[in-house]
């Protein structure tokens, strides 16, 4: 998935974006240096080992120091940097084959937006592409700079974790920046930034990109910071046609011609900071973007992803053996497809290793996978599709997007892997094993609405998963509790659930000892009351799929209410457990955002229904209910009642969540059913004689 260290990407090619015109931009600054004379610079054999080398010095050019100028701080209050410009140049070849240029001017707003730029950090996979730093600058705030030596980078294989495929990074310390300084990079990348399929013919090759005479891209036009100008130019041969679209805004764009070229351009001005939402789903949901490709449609990118993989679904004796060993004594279909789901899911390790040659998005040979028992989700998937063949299914990979849209363009934006098993009829039933480790459901229900394109020999067009309502994914919890004549609170609670909140109980219970499970149950019902003495905890099997999880707790909280001679007053134990519990149901805690600009992702549509059996103290009866509540919105909503049976209160809630995604416009409704549970948790219970 693409990282947010960067303030603006290319999502293809990992790489920041751009600023003015570029053709001007570029001119501007080129005649600026060629006319500059710079001077070398000495420094001592100490310095020389640890500080960045100086190539030259002089004065800003004119046109640097107008834009640095024009960027006045009392215009960016609250921002640490800001992108003066932000400029990409993509010159595309017959064969697919990029060379990209990317241009930046950072300006220094405040101490930490100068330890923000105290180093920079370059990341390229030399299995496909190769970065060269050509200039970086530092515009000093009396108008003079200095040229560093590019050389002097460091490169050294990139921080990784899970995933091993050899990526590398080029890191260079610059001098101590000060505030009103600004830093200026020059950079070429050649090739594509995803590995896949690779057959080094040549030196350059392998630069090419695995669907080969094709380019595409995913352009964001805001980062981390304000930018001022920022401008990405794409020129291609003339008989290479791209097209794209515009999403979420609106982007500034031209087409232009040569005899032999086409050159697009889009931009845009005075883009301000992505904020800092929490539950905000990827940038590319939201941020104006453009979507381009020269790929004539999804069919055609269907058809490709499935040629480069078929011939990696061979199984041996061991893996047939296996499968046989599964599906015996299932019944139907459903029952095999599961069998053999579960056990890929919880046998084959999360572990990105590097096989050489075709890594990336191209599958790991179930063989090799067979016998590694590990690999990423692609692998994972591979090694599921391996086995259904062995087991008689036509099944293909496909490929997904988890966590973001994909648009109608037939650009690659896709971070996962899965399996599609097609049927008699021509309909499909999707598996994911990646995200069913401890999970009863045969595709998660924290994948709805996600978009896929299969990979079959006819083309496959883009198509998403269902929507999940919320009662495909509810947490059932029942309360027998009582207090007695000294206030001591004793009950029982179960707890049972179905779809992510199936999940959710079973992944509680992964890789956790007998000690940490009594510390969870304590956790679970500490909401309750920080005093909560759990008596007894007991859990159900989380790797059997056949039946839903179930804990059951029996506790005690002493001296939980206020009991004298004539009165009784507690808090509702049921309640302040569902206001203190988002572990299951994510909507009843929302952070405070009072103006939300961006959507919010829960991942999973939810519903919690909770009753409790309340037997009270013999000499006190309540008179009356609870007050009622009720309130719906339409991404949320809560219920609550009570009534009385004899000497017991038996009280109801119920809260849902109703969209996996809440649009800005919705946020309020979803803070106001959480305010609502909130107020309900803390109404007091108060009894008389």
């Amino acid at each position: 998935m693409r990282s947010r260290a960067a303030p603006l990407v290319s999502r293809r090619a990992g790489l920041t974006l751009c600023c003015l015109a570029a053709g001007a931009l570029a001119g501007l600054l080129a005649g600026a240096v060629a006319a500059e004379a710079p001077d070398a610079v000495s420094l001592s054999p100490a310095e020389a080992e640890h500080a960045p080398r100086v190539v030259a010095s002089g004065t800003t050019p004119e046109p640097v120091r107008a834009l640095l100028d024009g960027c006045d701080p009392a215009d960016y209050e609250g921002q640490d940097l800001v992108t003066v410009f932000d400029s990409v140049d993509v010159r595309v070849e017959e064969s697919g084959l990029s060379y990209r240029r990317h241009h930046t001017l950072h300006k220094v707003l405040t101490p930490a937006g100068a330890r923000a730029r105290a180093a920079l950090r370059f990341d390229y996979d030399p299995a496909s592409n190769q970065i060269a730093i050509e200039r970086i600058r530092v515009h000093r705030g009396d108008s003079s700079f200095i040229a560093l030596d590019p050389a002097r980078a460091v490169d050294v294989t990139a921080p990784a974790h899970m995933i091993y495929w050899g990526a590398r990074m080029k890191v260079l310390a610059l001098p101590r920046l000060e505030v009103g300084d600004a830093v200026e990079v020059e950079t070429e990348m050649m090739g594509f930034q995803i590995a896949y399929l690779l057959q080094v013919d040549e030196d350059l090759e392998r630069f090419i990109p695995p669907m080969r005479g094709h380019f595409y891209d995913t352009i964001l036009f805001q980062g981390h910071w304000p930018i001022e100008r920022i401008h990405y130019r794409l020129e291609l041969p003339r008989e290479k046609l791209a097209q794209y679209s515009v999403y979420n805004g609106e982007v500034y764009s031209a087409l232009t011609y040569t005899d032999s070229t086409l050159v697009y351009r889009w931009w845009m001005k005075d883009q301000p900071p992505v904020a800092d939402e929490p539950r905000a789903p990827d940038w590319s949901d939201f941020v104006p973007k453009v979507v381009l490709a020269t790929v004539p449609d999804w069919p055609a990118k269907s058809r490709w992803f499935q040629q480069v993989n078929e011939p990696v679904f061979e199984w041996n004796a061991e893996i047939a053996a296996q499968v046989e060993e599964l599906t015996a004594g299932c019944e139907t279909t459903e029952e095999e497809l599961a069998a053999l789901l579960h056990w890929v899911a919880d046998n084959i390790r999360y572990s990105g290793l590097n096989m050489g040659e075709g890594e990336g998005y191209t599958l790991h040979p179930g063989i090799m996978t067979w016998e590694d028992r590990c690999g990423v989700c692609k692998d994972i998937a591979g090694m599921l599709v391996t086995m259904l063949r062995a087991a008689g299914y036509e099944t293909y990979p496909a490929m997904t997007m988890a966590g973001a849209r994909v648009e109608r363009i037939p650009a690659d934006q896709f971070n996962h892997c899965v399996v599609a098993v097609r049927h008699a009829d021509g309909s499909y039933t999707m598996l994911d094993p990646t995200w069913a480790p401890q999970s009863a459901d045969i595709w998660s229900h924290y994948e709805g609405e996600q978009h896929y394109v299969i990979g079959s020999p006819e083309g496959e067009g883009l198509d998403a998963i269902r929507s999940f309502a919320p009662d495909e994914n509810r947490l059932d919890v029942r309360f027998e509790t009582a207090v007695d004549a000294a206030g001591d609170l004793t009950g029982e609670v179960t707890l049972s659930g179905a779809g992510a909140a199936d999940t959710r109980l079973r992944g509680n219970m992964t890789y956790r000892t007998r000690y940490a499970r009594d510390a969870l149950a304590t956790a679970i019902l500490a909401p309750i009351s920080p005093a909560v003495e759990v008596l007894e905890a007991h859990f159900g099997d989380y790797t059997d799929y056949s039946r839903p999880m179930r804990y059951r707790f029996r506790f005690r909280v002493p001296r939980y209410a206020a009991v004298n001679d004539s009165v009784c007053d507690l808090l509702l134990p049921s309640a302040r457990f569902l206001k203190g519990n988002p572990r299951f149901v994510r909507s009843v805690e929302v952070p405070a955002v009072p103006d939300r600009s961006q959507p919010a992702l829960f991942w999973a549509t939810a519903l919690a229904e909770v009753e409790e059996t309340l037997q009270l103290p013999g000499r006190f009866a309540a008179a009356t209910a609870l007050p009622a509540q009720s309130l719906t919105r339409p991404a949320a909503r809560f219920e609550a009642r009570s009534e009385i049976e004899g000497s017991a209160l038996r009280v109801f809630q119920e809260i849902a969540l109703e969209k996996r995604t809440v649009p800005a416009s919705e946020w309020h409704g979803v803070v106001e059913v959480a305010d609502s549970l909130g107020s309900f948790a803390a109404t007091r219970v108060h009894l008389t004689r």
